[in-house]
């Protein structure tokens, strides 16, 4: 019976065995890396990456050789580049095909499976977007890609079916335990259990190559696009953060002929939801039996974030966008840290999508889903440095999106310039919306548009500089309450990332001058105060905004 090493003084009661316990790998080491560094010693049976450890497991076929490597790493230390690796024996006789405790470990006897052409790809850590585009750039290279499916119900996992068996194991051999990009989205590759994968439709999350016009209701084509320049020590280098500005960064293919439109409709597509991702999984008999058994949750873990600005009622700014939103809670025991918990899990994703193009107060985002499926109540919550709770539950908030009849409307485009405004009082000047922004300590837009005049309340679009600006403007002032003189009840702003193609069919963009009227103006950039900065705008944790518009109130009523 195999037993787990607690500490490193207890390694050398281990008992001799064929599979080796390698430690303190360096980033992306590869399985070709280790394949090369030990299979002179003797045969090697299987290899195991355990790139979210920076470990890997490495089986021979006779103890003899794993002897001959211990002893040796013993005298002479093995390396990768600069490295220093330290070997053991591992607490197993065998490896497995896949772990369910992901440690490569089994507890039967039974041989691995027999090599096939479709790999299953686990990414760790994935803190940008994964597509078929992104999984086809780092395949397709080793041998030829036929199908991709990507499954998002706990983190990332992938499967690519390719033309051969021996394209399938090449593949594995080059990419196995890499980063995709630099210091982040490691890969650990395992052969899967199916024989052909099938795609319904040609999406982000599937695309069948023999069959590029399996299109879907966007129309879209494929066209390889690189993601960035190859760079060391990933396989697509640096993140491109340019590419996330645009909406087409994360689609397959050449969209230049593709409307707005069709980019949210494909980024919707990440969070389709369960209903069509079981379906899919259920045509290859049963679903995936390879896929990690845990359930997949609504709740988002969020990182990165400023605490100097960070709270519950700023984070339902942004996620009410893409699903109900119920309890919010930061954590005190990871800075920067915090769980919302959306309303279901195709609504999740959906987040998940888009919240590496956001930055909130000079902090790029980035989140996961959480093993839980709740987030508990708090009953005594700690104070944030604004002086907010730090826990608050938005379930049954006016302001959530969707339980409402108008829910059907809403539309999720990814982060831009322009932000879309409703609800707002009718006949709202340009001097108002003005305030509000610049009362928040916010960028004020350089454009602002109105639609047609309404009765009963007033919207348009709003355009910034950059998409930093329009993220924060968003976080910051979504659902301020305006007053309006001679109402009862005051109204609410909305706000929401608008598509510069929906924007141009509903409104005649005025050219601006020194005069201009309430349909187009351009303004001066203010910025948020730095958190050093003494008693002004959202930054002075407990005091008050300075007083720029009378009645105006940047929290709202959630």
């Amino acid at each position: 019976m195999s037993r787990k090493r607690n500490r490193p003084e207890e390694w050398g009661d281990i008992e001799p065995s064929p599979v080796i316990h390698i430690t303190d790998l360096p980033e992306h080491t590869l399985e070709i890396d280790l394949e090369k560094l030990f299979d002179k010693y003797g045969r090697i049976v299987e290899i195991i990456m355990l790139p979210n450890k920076r470990q890997a497991l490495v089986e021979f076929e006779d103890q003899n050789d794993a002897d001959r490597v211990i002893q040796r790493s013993n005298e002479y230390p093995f390396m990768v580049g600069n490295q220093r690796l330290r070997l053991a024996y591992s607490t197993s006789k065998r490896l497995t095909f896949r772990g369910r405790l992901d440690d490569g470990t089994i507890q039967s006897d039974r041989p691995p499976p027999m090599e096939n052409n479709i790999l299953l790809l686990t990414i760790y850590n994935a803190q940008y977007p994964i597509t078929v585009d992104v999984i086809h750039q780092v395949t397709n290279r080793h041998g030829k890609v036929l199908r991709i499916v990507i499954f998002r119900k706990t983190g990332v996992q992938a499967m690519v079916e390719f033309a051969t068996v021996a394209d399938a194991r090449e593949t594995k051999r080059h990419i196995n335990g890499a980063d995709i990009y630099s210091g982040c989205c490691s890969l650990k590759v395992e052969y899967a259990k199916q024989t052909r994968l099938k795609v319904t439709r040609n999406c982000l999350d599937s695309w069948d190559y023999e069959n590029p016009t399996l299109m879907d209701e966007t129309g879209m084509g494929v066209q390889g696009r690189p993601v960035a320049a190859a760079a060391a020590a990933s396989l697509l280098g640096k993140f491109d953060g340019e590419l996330a500005k645009r909406a087409d960064a994360y689609l397959p293919g050449n969209l230049a002929a593709v409307s707005p439109n069709s980019v949210i409709s494909a980024l919707a597509m990440v969070a389709a939801g369960q209903q069509q991702q079981q379906q899919q999984q259920g045509a290859f008999g049963g679903g995936y039996s390879d896929l990690s058994d845990r359930s997949a949750s609504p709740v988002i873990m969020v990182y990165n974030l400023n605490m100097a600005h960070a709270n519950c009622d700023r984070l339902f700014n942004l996620f009410c966008l893409y699903g109900d939103v119920g309890p919010i809670k930061f954590l005190r025991s990871k800075e920067g840290t915090a769980m919302v918990e959306l309303h279901g899990i195709a609504n999740a994703n959906s987040a998940l999508a888009n919240l590496p193009m956001i930055s909130f107060a000079g902090k790029r985002l980035s989140g996961q889903l959480s093993r839980q499926q709740h987030i508990v109540e708090v009953t005594q919550p700690y104070i944030l440095p604004d002086g907010s709770p730090s826990f608050k539950d938005f379930t049954g908030s006016r302001n959530n999106r969707y339980t409402h009849d108008s829910a059907a409307k809403n539309r999720v485009y990814p982060p831009s310039r322009m932000l879309h405004f409703w609800n707002c009082p009718p006949g709202i000047s340009s001097s108002q919306l003005q305030e509000v922004f610049a009362h928040a300590g916010v960028s004020v837009p350089n454009v602002v548009s109105l639609f047609k005049k309404n009765e009963r309340n007033s919207s348009g679009v709003l355009e910034w500089n950059s998409v930093e600006e329009a993220c924060d403007a968003l976080i910051f002032c979504n659902h301020t309450v305006i007053p309006s003189p001679g109402d009862r009840v005051p109204f609410v702003m909305r706000l929401a990332f608008s598509s510069s193609g929906a924007a141009e069919r509903r409104y005649s963009r005025t050219p601006v001058g020194s005069n201009s009227s309430s349909n187009g103006w351009h303004l001066s950039s203010g910025k948020i105060p730095s958190a050093a900065a003494s008693g002004s705008g959202p930054a002075s944790a407990g005091s008050a905004a300075p007083t720029v518009a009378a009645g105006i109130n940047n929290k709202g009523d959630n």
